[in-house]
């Protein structure tokens, strides 16, 4: 009875502040812990190919998901779109994750992310070249049609310059700061080049040299140029230490005397064989009258040659292994120059070169 009563005791000893207290709810139940809700996130980016030059369509980026003992249970995937655009979504938050990027058996990206609760997580946008962010102008011409093949190419933001119009062609060259404005300029074979580039009747004409100086300063302040054909004469009388053209270099159009013919050109740039895949292409010079380069300076690099042929008076002449595409630095800026037009040579592989040389520019 003594144990008992002292074990009632006890008990009641304990309760009595629970009692003095008042006898509520709040005093006997134990609250649990606030309750952290995670929502779900997702990763964002872009994926560009290995050469820089495109936007990679059909990568897959993906991550894993993983047990508290690190075992995969699942595979969250994305392809890329054809502007290369991905979204890895419905991740659980409040995890990190080792994102792949890979395109056929390449792995292009590797990282461990990070991922908050509810959180999109973007990924730098990749150094890619966008043909949409460059500003162009093309002086149009009577013997090429560059902006048929920008198209081709997916170029579309370009502002025509009337080459058939000696004013129109003054007007734009002579302009400094509107051709800052353009990030590169297309010079179509065939537009006026008399009173724009050289005059004929009054060598005393000042607007020639205002605009040959107008585009130089253009290249070495950062633009770009790129010439076909007929259009040499820019070239020829911009930077005459760079080419060597057949005929009289002092004499405007000397240098048209190239002959119909197809030539098998070897792709002597190294990284643009790689990039086609092949070391010849076809090269069709539909009119005759071309001008063919004989020599360049060492600061040139050539990225085509070929054996071709000309003409002068009655006496033909062949020269092999000639530079057909060339292009070269001056300070910030480029100057491409094909002695080929590019308007008949638009099979893959041209349209493949154009790319390669324009996404370089």
């Amino acid at each position: 009875m003594r144990a008992s009563t002292s074990k009632s005791l006890s008990t009641l000893l304990i309760l009595a502040p629970l009692f003095a207290a008042g006898c509520n709810d709040s005093a006997l139940i134990f609250k649990p812990k606030d309750v952290v809700e995670i929502d779900p996130g997702a990763i964002v980016g872009r994926v560009c190919d290995p050469s820089g030059r495109n936007w990679l369509a059909d990568a897959v980026a993906y991550v894993n998901l993983t047990d508290d003992d690190g075992v995969i249970y699942d595979t969250i995937e994305s392809y890329s779109d054809e502007d290369g655009r991905w979204m890895l979504s419905d991740l659980p938050g409040d995890n990190t994750y080792h994102l792949y990027v890979q395109s056929g058996d390449t792995l292009l990206y590797d990282e461990e992310i990070y991922l908050q609760s509810g959180e999109t997580y973007t990924l730098d946008e990749p150094d890619c070249f966008d043909p949409q962010n460059l500003n162009i102008a093309i002086v149009t011409g009577l013997y090429d049609d560059f902006d048929v093949v920008l198209q081709q190419l997916g170029f579309t933001n370009y502002t025509l310059v009337d080459g058939s119009s000696t004013d129109a062609t003054n007007a734009f060259l002579s302009d400094a700061e509107a051709m800052a404005a353009y990030d590169l300029i297309f010079l179509n074979g065939g537009f006026v080049e008399d009173g724009v580039l050289y005059n004929l009747t009054d060598d005393t004409d000042p607007v020639p040299d205002e605009n040959l100086a107008n585009l130089r300063a253009y290249v070495q302040e950062g633009g770009s140029v790129y010439a076909s054909d007929w259009a040499y004469d820019a070239v020829e009388l911009g930077w005459p230490e760079r080419l060597d053209w057949v005929g009289a270099d002092e004499i405007p159009n000397d240098a048209q005397t190239g002959n119909y013919d197809v030539v098998s050109a070897a792709v002597s740039d190294t990284s643009l064989a790689e990039y086609l895949g092949s070391s010849y292409v076809s090269i069709e010079y539909d009119l005759p009258v071309w001008p063919p380069i004989e020599n360049t300076s060492s600061s040139v690099s050539v990225h085509l040659t070929g054996n071709i042929s000309y003409s002068d008076g009655l006496d033909d002449y062949t020269l092999t292994s000639v530079p057909m595409l060339v292009s070269f630095n001056d300070v910030q800026g480029k100057v491409v120059f094909s002695t080929f037009r590019v308007i008949p040579n638009t099979d893959d592989d041209v349209l493949a070169i154009l790319q390669y040389m324009l996404y370089d520019l």
